[in-house]
């Protein structure tokens, strides 16, 4: 692999059917071979790791951001030279592809993916042969797939745009979430509990945390969210009872949810960190009409350039520039948070820099 210029690869994980998901499968590609690696065996990866991190050897996966971060939490591995085909059919059409229309698109080849080899547990063994054909046919066509979007891209002018792009998506790292201690008040719906609900709510998410990590089962296998706001809305409920809910282990731990929901009602109410926060729109009348006029303009250059808008400039950075008018020259000079590209302020930059010395600008209420 090192004496090729460079290499595709794909790899599975087995997070659905785990607590903590695991790189289970490396697909690497060269022209003419594809090898399969199997991480739970191999468990010195570190030449792999060193050929990732070489900027001389092109590695071209497709949709790359979850693997890139899978590659830093398990080994420390980051990359260098990267190309990621999704980023260029995002460089190249207005919507989104998945890698099986991208084949189809620009190879006229049509590959089957199944729902059923798509949530494989990819750390069982031994791998069905048709779960390995299915693996190895994602790295399979990447290579020709890339030679037939960079031919496009170069004919358009936007290899340049294709290369900050990578080079960008060369610096994620893999970032923990919030501790469970925190991380209850983030789940759908629980804006909406009362504040004794929700001290019974965190006390059950704790629980449901504790016994995932136990059966090493991914924590909404063991009991939906849905059940979650269920018992904490009515937890006097029979169990039969509880909406989209794992009976099997609501009995078995009867006694551990019981004694959750009673620390959960004798602990003091839990306001949802977001409440009590500024609810007013943003939205007032001079904004509204900035972004109109501003968005319509992206929305133009989108359709000429044959891409979306979100591709021409940043939504969140083209937002925050209409409602506050103080922070344009961040948002001009991509030094936000948002990051707007060096070709992005090229292509549109002037057309919108023109647009914003007409509008009325006074700064935000």
């Amino acid at each position: 692999m090192a004496r090729e210029s460079r290499f595709a690869m794909d790899m599975e994980a087995n997070g659905f059917f785990h607590y903590d998901d695991t790189v289970s499968l490396i697909q690497i590609a060269i022209p003419g071979a594809v090898f399969l690696v199997d991480p739970l065996a191999v468990k010195d990866l570190s030449k792999l790791g060193a050929l990732m991190a070489d900027p001389k050897v092109q590695k071209v996966l497709h949709g790359c951001d979850y693997d890139l971060r899978s590659f830093d939490k398990q080994y420390g591995y980051h990359f260098a030279g990267l190309y990621d085909t999704a980023i260029a059919t995002q460089l190249l059409n207005a919507e989104l592809m998945g890698l099986g229309r991208a084949l189809l698109t620009y190879l006229n080849v049509k590959v089957d993916k199944p729902v059923k080899l798509q949530r494989s547990d990819w750390s069982r063994r031994p791998i069905p042969p048709g779960a390995l054909e299915y693996a190895a046919g994602d790295a399979a066509h990447l290579l020709p797939l890339r030679e037939a979007l960079d031919a496009k891209l170069a004919s358009l002018g936007r290899t340049e745009c294709m290369g900050e792009e990578c080079a960008l998506m060369e610096r994620i790292r893999f970032e923990p979430g919030p501790p469970p201690e925190e991380a209850f008040a983030t789940a759908k719906g629980t804006f909406d509990l009362e504040p004794p609900e929700l001290a019974i709510y965190r006390e059950l998410y704790l629980l449901r945390e504790r016994s995932a990590k136990q059966l090493d089962r991914p924590p909404f296998k063991v009991l939906s969210n849905e059940a979650l706001l269920a018992l904490s809305r009515d937890p006097d409920q029979p169990f039969e009872t509880v909406p989209n809910a794992n009976r099997r282990w609501l009995f078995d731990i009867e006694r551990e949810l019981r004694a959750a929901i009673d620390r959960g009602r004798k602990a003091p109410p839990i306001a949802h960190p977001s409440k009590g926060k500024r609810t007013r729109s943003p939205w007032y009348d001079e904004a509204r009409a900035r972004w109109r006029t501003l968005n319509d303009l992206r929305q133009q250059e989108a359709v000429k350039l044959g891409i979306s808008a979100s591709t021409v400039w940043p939504t969140r950075s083209l937002e925050n520039m209409v409602l506050y008018p103080e922070l344009h020259d961040q948002e001009m000079t991509g030094t936000s948070q948002f990051g707007v590209r060096r070709w992005q302020r090229g292509v549109f930059g002037p057309v919108l820099e023109q647009a914003w010395g007409s509008l009325s600008i006074t700064p935000s209420p």
